[in-house]
């Protein structure tokens, strides 16, 4: 092994106005009608001597399996790092583009392909460019409290959905925020990794294309070692990982005194530049020294099971409904068939990955929205002193639901986002286990 290296790079993602935003989902997905801020995509690759890792962030609201697989094998052929050894993090902006594809039959046939296409080319370009940048960097890593975010659900029988929506100040959360601080070898910041869960879904819905607030966030440290002191000459690369995000949001404190949440452009811009401010309380705390850590990466395929699929009679009698209705019945007439023919999955699978720096330093990444539940369960049972916990990663899947809040729920579920994958059912609380071990699994935990 050899002292730590790193490269950065960005390529600016931005669609043009009138391409489809992603709020709402693939079906019955709107035209933006302007750009409130840019949206980015951000590359960095790490080299021990002996293996060569990336981490691709972007402000995006996820990433297709199929879009992250063509970019891992782009990747590939221009750099040479194999496709197990990148990682990919969605900010999970809900003010971005729709970035996969209404159906995994539909192959490249969609209206917004050429978009897709850029995008693979561009997180792959970026990839490629922050690799040819390699240098020796000194590492440190620390953790601060963000207390800006708040659970979104009451845990009683009496909502539309089998629990009621709403900032729930007692409800469970995760208010740690983690830095990764890359500096070049003369001490100055070349790189801040910054992880911490809460929606952005401040902004808007999708009326506007916006990197939300983790895209304020990433502004404010940038702006702060831009360069033009004399301290920091070259600037700095902000990034952000999102974590177990899945039933969190940007807490706002209303006039009275209660607890709401944050809406709105202007609160997407104070939000980020609130928890700038933790992450800069953390930065400024770091002291990083040059290391000749081992990186070691891996991944595991997990299959979450089900809940018990829907008959084919309860499938089709909701169809004619929906027909007569008026309703769209994509998500009907895509499973039926299988539901028909006895093909239809029981559980779906879902990459989890571990990124390790050393012996104390981990990214363990997940593929979907991750309930907080199972974020604090990993931190608790992953044996790292610094552990970043990545929702939205690598090919998404939808919510990933804790156990408890599928015991909460029983048979009136708070999500049907199952539909928009075109899966049978949504996710069982076998998921938090399945999750949780092969986390453990990759980590050498028994």
């Amino acid at each position: 092994m050899s002292i730590l290296k790193a490269g950065v790079a960005r390529a600016d993602i931005t669609p043009a106005v009138g391409a489809l935003t992603s709020c709402t989902g693939v079906v019955g997905a709107n035209p933006a009608v302007g750009i409130a801020d840019k949206l980015l995509v951000k590359a960095l690759v790490l080299d021990d001597g002996r293996t060569r890792a990336a981490i691709v962030t972007a402000d995006v609201i996820d990433l297709g399996k199929k879009i992250v697989a063509e970019t891992r094998e782009r990747i590939e052929q221009m750099t040479g790092i194999p496709p197990a050894c990148v990682m990919f993090a969605a900010s999970h902006t809900h003010s971005g583009p729709i970035t996969r594809r209404p159906h995994p039959d539909e192959g490249d046939n969609v209206s917004y392909q050429s978009y897709l296409d850029e995008l693979v080319a561009k997180m792959s370009g970026a990839v490629a460019e922050a690799d040819s940048r390699l240098a020796e960097v000194r590492i440190g890593v620390g953790e601060g409290l963000a207390p800006f975010n708040v659970n979104r659900w009451f845990p009683t029988p009496d909502g539309p959905k089998g629990a009621k929506w709403g900032a729930n100040p007692e409800g469970p959360v995760d208010e740690t925020l983690s830095v990764l601080r890359l500096d070049r070898p003369d001490g100055t910041p070349l790189v801040a990794v910054v992880n911490y869960a809460a929606h952005a879904s401040v902004a808007g819905w999708g009326k506007y294309f916006s990197a939300d607030y983790p895209g304020f966030l990433q502004e404010v440290l940038e702006k702060v070692y831009d360069g033009k002191s004399p301290w920091t000459p070259s600037g700095m690369t902000a990034m952000f990982l999102n974590g177990a995000a899945g039933d969190l949001k940007v807490k706002w404190i209303e006039e009275d005194g209660s607890v709401g949440f944050a809406r709105g452009a202007d609160s997407a811009r104070r939000s980020g530049t609130v928890i700038a401010g933790a992450a800069l309380s953390v930065m400024e705390q770091i002291e990083t020294t040059e290391q000749n850590l081992k990186i070691r990466i891996a991944s595991k395929e997990v299959d979450l099971p089900l809940l018990t699929l829907p008959s084919v009679d309860e499938v089709e009698k909701q169809l004619e409904a929906r027909r007569k209705s008026g309703e769209d019945t994509t998500w009907e007439q895509r499973v039926l068939p299988s539901l028909r023919d006895g093909t239809a999955p029981t559980s779906i699978p879902g990459e989890v990955q571990l990124l390790r720096l050393g012996d104390e330093i981990a990214l363990a990444a997940f593929p979907g929205e991750l309930f907080v539940e199972i974020g604090l369960r990993v931190r608790r049972e992953l044996p790292f002193k610094h552990l970043f916990v990545v929702g939205y990663a690598n090919g998404i899947v939808g919510y990933l639901p804790s156990a408890e809040s599928c015991r909460q729920d029983g048979e009136n579920l708070r999500y049907e986002c199952h539909k928009e994958f075109w899966f049978p059912a949504f996710f069982s609380e076998g998921a938090e286990p399945a999750l949780v071990e092969a986390a453990k699994e990759l980590a050498g935990v028994k």
